[in-house]
């Protein structure tokens, strides 16, 4: 059985077409899902590009990798959050 890989948060940015702070933020936030390593002040946060699309999709559908359409209107949502 294959499983997928953790990824750090730079490549979860770039799947997302956001900044690594700005997807750490999210995380520490709980609004993207995320695993943080290490138990100190300091954490280590890894993502699975499959839960962080399918947490931010808004049908919940599952494809390997967003379209440019579904990536600008993750990045509107998450503009939206910051509103809020």
């Amino acid at each position: 059985m294959l499983t997928e890989k953790y990824v750090d948060a730079v490549v979860a940015a770039e799947f997302l077409s956001l900044k690594p702070r700005r997807i750490l933020d999210l995380a520490r936030s709980g609004l993207v899902p995320g695993h943080p390593l290490g138990n100190g002040t300091r954490r280590v946060w890894r993502f699975r590009l499959s839960e962080l699309e399918a947490a931010l999709s808004p049908s919940g559908a599952n494809s390997s990798a967003p379209t440019d359409s579904r990536a600008k209107s993750t990045q509107q949502s998450v503009s939206d959050s910051d509103r809020s």
